[in-house]
Formats: structure tokens, sequence, C-alpha cells
């Protein structure tokens, strides 16, 4: 799934899937009673039988426990990127009952926003890079990424300068560049990938400097949830 939340909402909600509970490492249950042959002795009920001697920290599934993961993914939007989180968390159960946690393991990356130099719609190589670097955490969770996804709005902007029609018409060149990056990196992308200008429209710093204009002349990434 995708959530439009912080990462940390994310993360708490899963480990609450799961039952909020300690580690297995650190769990220790009675150890199993085993036969010559290395199997669990179980009963007539078919529960394995355990004994107080000794301890244990395995989940046999021959006792009924079976090894699960859960998977959450949370996109939060800044002025200046977007935070991808991608949570897993493993754990073991049986029955309905959530006994344990075996790991939980986050990625997380930011990727910023493209800018660009004046009156210019063309791709920096440093960009480039920051998009193949982004591209490569997350591809392991590209099935997850797509589950609660239904569009990838590429959404381009440009500074004050200049008239709004050509400002749209450059904004729109500016994501179409990073629409085809993106695709070009992975071509499955095109089919909920959707290119947007909005010329000089909500800026996120004053026009009336250079650094302000710099930040302005950009690409986001919106990504919209089923």
């Amino acid at each position: 799934m995708i959530a439009n939340s912080r990462s940390a909402t994310v993360v708490a909600g899963l480990l609450a899937a799961l039952g909020q509970l300690p580690l297995a490492d650190a769990a220790q249950v009675d150890g199993y009673v085993f036969s010559s042959d290395g199997s669990a002795v179980t009963s007539s009920s078919g529960d394995c039988v355990r004994t107080t001697l000794k301890d244990s920290s395995e989940y046999l599934e021959q006792c009924g426990y079976q090894r699960v993961v859960e998977q959450a993914a949370a996109v939060a939007s800044e002025p200046t990127g977007t935070d991808v989180t991608v949570v897993e968390a493993g754990g073991v159960v049986k029955g309905d009952e959530v006994v344990a946690l075996t790991d939980v393991s986050v990625s997380k990356v930011t990727i910023n926003n493209v800018e660009f130099a004046f009156d210019s719609a063309e791709l920096s190589p440093a960009y480039k890079a920051e998009l193949d670097s982004a591209s490569e955490v997350l591809k392991p969770h590209r099935s997850l990424l797509r589950q609660g996804l239904e569009t990838l709005n590429v959404v381009g902007y440009t500074d004050s300068r200049g008239s709004e029609a050509y400002n749209r018409k450059l904004s729109q060149r500016r994501a179409q560049a990073v629409a085809d990056y993106l695709v070009q990196q992975d071509p499955s992308r095109a089919e909920f990938i959707r290119v947007i200008g909005r010329g000089e429209a909500d800026p996120i710093a004053s026009n009336e400097t250079e650094e302000g204009r710099r930040q302005n002349r950009r690409v986001v990434l919106e990504v919209i949830p089923k």
C-alpha cells in the first residue's frame, strides 16, 4: 500500500498489525521434546510437547507456527522533494495470534526536486545520477509501491521571468524531460506517468532573488494513491 503520511505512522501501524511484540531474538519459550528421528513429539491433540528443562527461540512449522511478512510504504511530499519510506516487518503467527516479530527493516530515499538552468529544459547529469540512485534503492520494492499507485504526476514549474504562455510551455518541456528519463529507466512506468506543466504557479521561494528563482525552476513528483 501507499500512504501519504509520515514514515513513523506507517511503522506504528505495521507493528500494531503484528501485535507490537518484542523481537524474537529476545523471546525465549519452553523447549521442544524431540523423538529419536529428530522430529518434534506431538500430543494426541496435535500440539507439540514442550519441556521447561530447556529454552528455545525456535518456531517450528511442524508445531503450527507460520512466518509472515508485512510491508507498507509511505510517501511524504515536502517543498524541496518527496520522501519515500518502505517498511518491512517479519513475524511469527500461530492461528490468529502473533507470537513474535522476527525483524523490521526500513528503506528510505528522498527524491529531490529536479532543478533547471534559466530558460532550459535539459536534465543535468547530476540530477540523472540522483534519479538513478533513488531508483536503485526502491527497485526491490517496486511491486509494493505500484500496488497502491494510481498516477505519478511529473509536474514542471518555472520562475516568474518571461510570459505566462511561454513559461507554461517551458514547464511542460521540463516535466517531459524528467518523465522521459524515468521511463528510460523503466519502460513500464509509461503506464502511470502523467506530465503536467504549471508554469510560474505555486512558487516555493521568492522570485525576487536568484536563489529563489533557482528553487522555483523545478520538476516535482506527485504520487496519487488509489
